[in-house]
């Protein structure tokens, strides 16, 4: 039996694309983007804010769908195409997505099957085997969409036990894009596209710095729309204009009425998911800082190149992408623990709130720990659970409010 893309044998192939269907997701994006533009402020957000309404990708390049911070963005650039993050976080494509995959499984991957339903239009979806929910995604999409790579990294942050694993998985991924594409990618092309993702890089950090340094510069929809944006966008316009964003806010006149200045970790936040975020904001409650792998974890580290050759250059994406990683779905807890607690000490943070994503075990198995160990710290934490619905909003703000009052 021949099967497609190596997973799915041809015969049960037509059973997954009945599955499939078309599902007409017409969710208005523009309506979220205008009620947080109106208390933005922020007229170098503009930009951003018709970015997210429009969710479209303007280019002439192949367009590589890709799903998760392990896959190395350089790689595709250097490729000659542009990488489109496909990381869908709204109740719409999650209700749509319940159709092909059911049951009690995270709703970011039910939203990626319902999201990919839409208008989206990519040359190759890549998918890393991050977690379990995308190991599957990788054989449930190879049948519907058949141009699918697949990275399979080991889950362990471990630098010296997999350094060859890792080297070897992103070389098998660079050749692969050279041949899909029809290039030939030099050292040249691979060090410019590094170049390019480190001023991305080195303006986040400056703007992650400001914000955490100055309380209420920056509201957390607009923080979480830029970075949302990030996926959308080239590395060269988002830091193009995030620069705008970063020499307004140095001249920005603060007006705030935050109590205190809170850590963000836990789960991904991408637009339009932003129900905590409201609550938080309506609390008085200012993200100071995250560790969150939507924000934090996708724009945070550079590429640190000390040998310019080409499996040198490989070998160091794999200590951006892998080495660093805080994702619960790797062994290596202690790096996400190292990152809350320098945060907050570096900041003066009053306390931690921690945000599950409800169906995501992993996410919630390492709470115990990260609340132990902050608690011999002296650090306030708070761990909520909940999804992509509004029915729970309610018991979220008295949660929230009544930590803030712990808090004093």
């Amino acid at each position: 039996m021949k099967k497609e893309n190596g997973f799915i044998s041809e015969e049960y192939v037509y059973a997954m694309k009945c599955l499939w269907g078309n599902k007409n997701i017409t969710y208005d994006y523009k309506k979220d983007t205008e009620k947080y533009r109106n208390v933005s402020g922020l007229k170098g957000m503009e930009f951003f804010y018709d970015v997210i309404a429009e969710r479209k990708v303007k280019t002439d390049k192949p367009v590589v769908g890709y799903f998760c911070n392990t896959v190395p963005e350089e790689i595709i650039m250097a490729a000659g195409a542009v990488p489109l993050r496909l990381c869908n976080q709204d109740i719409q494509c999650a209700e749509a997505g319940e159709e092909i995959i059911s049951g009690d499984i995270c709703p970011v991957i039910k939203a990626i099957c319902g999201g990919l339903q839409n208008d989206i239009k990519t040359d190759l979806l890549v998918i890393p085997a991050t977690c379990d929910g995308k190991v599957k995604l990788a054989e449930i999409l190879s049948s519907i969409f058949g141009n699918i790579y697949f990275i399979d990294i080991p889950r362990n942050s471990d630098y010296t036990k997999n350094i060859d694993l890792w080297e070897s998985a992103y070389l098998k991924f660079y050749e692969y894009m050279k041949d899909r594409f029809k290039v030939k990618i030099s050292r040249k092309e691979l060090l410019s596209a590094c170049k390019i993702t480190n001023e991305r890089t080195s303006i986040f950090r400056k703007i992650y710095k400001l914000r955490a340094e100055k309380k209420g510069i920056i509201n957390a929809f607009d923080y979480f729309t830029l970075t949302s944006a990030s996926f959308l966008l080239t590395a060269t316009d988002w830091t193009k204009y995030t620069e705008v964003l970063y020499n307004e806010l140095l001249n920005r006149e603060i007006k705030t009425n935050y109590k205190k200045q809170i850590l963000l970790a836990g789960s991904p936040i991408v637009f339009p998911n932003f129900k905590l975020l409201e609550i938080m904001e309506e609390a008085g409650c200012y993200i100071a800082a995250d560790t969150l792998c939507s924000s934090y974890g996708h724009l945070f580290d550079p590429v640190e190149i000390d040998e310019e050759t080409e499996p040198g250059i490989i070998r160091t994406l794999t200590l951006k992408y892998i080495a660093p990683s805080i994702c619960p779905c790797f062994l290596g807890i202690d790096k996400l623990i190292n990152a809350v607690i320098e945060n907050v000490e570096k900041y003066g943070l009053d306390g931690v709130i921690y945000y599950n994503l409800r169906l995501c075990n992993v996410f919630e198995m390492e709470i115990p720990i990260i609340r132990s160990v902050l608690k011999d710290k002296g650090i306030p934490f708070l761990s909520l659970k909940t999804d992509f619905s509004r029915e729970d909003t309610g018991q979220l703000k008295t949660r929230i409010e009544a930590f803030m009052e712990m808090l004093g």
